[in-house]
């Protein structure tokens, strides 16, 4: 059990005891639900975190905590609401913290943390055939977000605001590296902050609102490496060249400094009774660096040298730019009380411009022979650049009073320029990876909606062509053609359809890609009382790919095909029955296809309100996990717990 979310669950806990006098509060809601859980994993654990994550231990279901002095008096805050859940024996947590007073201030904090695990068995993992898991790429690590925002005058002309986020990714991780002709496992430690300061003004009158904030954004990565324990031997057992290839020892470290200062303004209004305007505008403009330091030592070969050599001693120096701004303009004018006309306009460019220092030192190498023996020193500087220019201008016409129709027609065009320029230290392929590329797609759509008797059926086609491709996966046409139905048969039976079809393709020579996409979904409520409530529901997701890819070894192609179809049949039922609150719930996915799984998911939970105010909840589920292939990835696991509601 995690007992840092426990904490965090007292820390709310204490903050509602240590406001409560502050705000002389003439209305007071206070609503709770915690409890215990068990939970009890059969097969693959390290799939059920990956894919679950919840764990034994004390869990804040909910907490809500609302104090209210309408009358303004002398108290520091009128207002004081603290929202809380998750933390506990569960992946992620929230605490949300609103306090204010009239039009004088308002404070908003929040913290939210996730636990993020990964351990894949077959990702990655040259021994899987020999029922060796989990996979050599695996992590566990956590993100922690704090956000606060302090405005004074709220809700008046202008209104100062002034707000800071903070945002941490850490914790260990397990990937491979390859050096010396071989592969060998590492263990990662990292640790990610990302802090912003930021401050502005928010301003409103009768017609228009919006903003203009300043900030600025910092970040400091380091990420330690070092050899698995153990893992010297590599995941190659065969001699190269009748030398056995080993590591003894890996260090490595890698840290990353970044600024950012940021602009961002908004304004929304009226430019009279009929016309509409819409635009936003953001400037961010990064500087970063980075610094590597590698040490090795082994038996190892090189290619690259035609040699054998005992150590490696690197160091990396490089330095980032990118610059970027986006820009956004919306227009809606009614011509008429039937027809309103959308016009719309986007422009982005973003560059991004790196240098890089690469020395390396090989020591105690031997040429293939066995002589000559000697340190080699390689140095490398590269120098690259990008840049991307991106325009949209789109317009739309919505016509409506043509009897139960509404009707609609849309146009864009989306323009793209890229100029990249690469240093020839990275071209590792034939021919040339740097140059000018444009591309323009031009896109029609149209639809129709009809309303009758409680039932709203709508059906939208958009077809998009592009004159060229940038990288292999760039479609020249694509086609998406969408219907709905949304039907309220009578006051306790709705239904809810739709279907989908989404086409892509790319016929140049060399490239082939071609894909498409089947959806249909179907949901039905039905709802005979207030306090019944019966959800069924359907969906089908079809999706097939194929592309010519090159491979590395001899450049040539071979077609790469993927395919997948996913299927959703869900159930759940709400009923009430005084002082008994009854949710019962399943659900089954199976997936077919290149990668096929199974997933379901059991869920039931019994309420009970002794009184007005304090109640208790029993809750089972169950989720079960099974692979096609590879059954060392299959679980099945049961969560059992008890939890306690109290309102004031």
């Amino acid at each position: 059990m995690n007992t840092r979310r426990v904490s965090l669950a007292t820390v709310a806990l204490a903050l509602a005891v240590l406001v409560s006098p502050l705000a002389e509060a003439q209305s007071t809601l206070i609503d709770l639900e915690v409890g215990y859980q068990w939970v009890s994993v059969t097969g693959n654990r390290d799939m059920y975190r990956t894919l679950i994550n919840q764990d034994d231990g004390v869990v804040l279901r909910d907490f809500t905590l609302n104090f209210t002095d309408p009358s303004s008096g002398a108290s520091v805050a009128d207002s004081i609401r603290i929202d809380a859940s998750g933390f506990g024996a569960n992946p992620a947590g929230s605490l949300r913290f609103d306090m204010g007073k009239g039009t004088s201030y308002r404070l908003r904090l929040s913290y939210h943390q996730f636990e993020n695990y990964s351990a894949l068995p077959a990702f990655a993992n040259p021994l899987l055939d020999d029922g060796v898991i989990p996979g050599q790429h695996l992590w566990n690590r956590d993100r922690e977000v704090i956000d606060a925002e302090l405005q004074l005058l709220p809700n008046r002309a202008v209104t100062p605001v002034i707000g800071y986020r903070w945002n941490r990714y850490s914790g260990p991780r397990q990937t491979t590296y390859f050096v010396g002709q071989d592969e060998f496992r590492l263990d990662s430690d990292l640790e990610e902050t990302e802090q912003e300061i930021y401050g502005g003004i928010l301003f409103a009158t009768n017609r228009w609102s919006g903003s203009l904030l300043q900030g600025w954004r910092s970040f400091e990565a380091t990420d330690r490496v070092g050899l698995v324990p153990g893992a010297g031997a590599g995941n190659n057992l065969r001699a190269v060249l009748g030398t056995d290839v080993t590591l003894a020892d890996l260090t490595r470290t890698v840290e990353t400094e970044a600024d950012t200062p940021v602009t961002t303004a908004n304004i929304r209004g009226r430019l009279g009774e009929a016309v509409r305007l819409t635009a936003s505008y953001v400037q961010a403009d990064a500087d970063s660096d980075t610094s590597a330091s590698e040490l090795l030592s082994g038996s190892l070969v090189s290619f690259r040298l035609s040699r054998f050599f005992s150590g490696l001693d690197q160091s990396i120096a490089s330095r980032t730019e990118s610059p970027s701004w986006r820009g956004e303009a919306r227009v809606e004018i009614d011509l008429s009380p039937e027809v309103r006309l959308d016009l719309g306009y986007e422009a982005r460019e973003r560059e991004l411009e790196g240098w890089a220092l690469i020395s390396s030192l090989y020591l105690d190498t031997l040429n293939f022979s066995g002589a000559d023996p000697r340190d080699i020193s390689t140095l490398i500087e590269t120098t690259n650049g990008y840049e991307r220019e991106d325009d949209i201008a789109s317009a739309r016409i919505n016509l409506r009073g043509v009897g139960p129709f509404v009707l609609w027609a849309e146009g864009a065009i989306r323009s793209s320029d890229l100029d990249l320029s690469e240093d020839v230290a990275q071209i590792v392929t034939p021919g040339s990876q740097q140059g000018e590329f444009n591309r323009e797609v031009d896109v029609i759509g149209a639809g129709a909606a009809v309303v009758f008797k409680g039932a709203r059926m709508s059906l939208d086609l958009v077809s998009e062509n592009a004159d060229d491709i940038v990288v292999r996966t760039d479609y020249i046409d694509r086609l998406r053609m969408r219907g709905r139905v949304d039907w309220a048969l009578s006051s306790w039976l709705r239904l809810l359809a739709t279907a989908e079809k989404i086409t892509s393709n790319n016929g140049s020579a060399g490239v082939g890609y071609d894909a498409e996409t089947d959806h249909v979904a179907l949901d039905l409520e039905i709802t005979p009382t207030d306090t019944f409530l019966l959800r069924l529901a359907y969906d089908n997701y079809d999706t097939d790919s194929s592309v010519l890819v090159r491979l590395p070894q001899d450049f040539s192609t071979e077609r790469s095909t993927h395919a997948e179809t996913g299927q959703l049949l869900e159930g759940g039922l709400r009923w009430r029955i005084a002082p008994f609150d009854l949710d019962l719930g399943y659900s089954e996915f199976e997936n077919t296809g290149s990668f096929g799984f199974d997933m379901t998911r059991s869920f039931a939970r019994l309420g009970i309100d002794f009184n007005d105010r304090v109640g208790g909840a029993f809750e089972f589920e169950n989720n079960e996990y099974t692979e096609d292939l590879q059954q060392l990835a299959d679980f099945d696991a049961d969560r059992f717990g008890v939890f306690i509601r109290w309102r004031l």
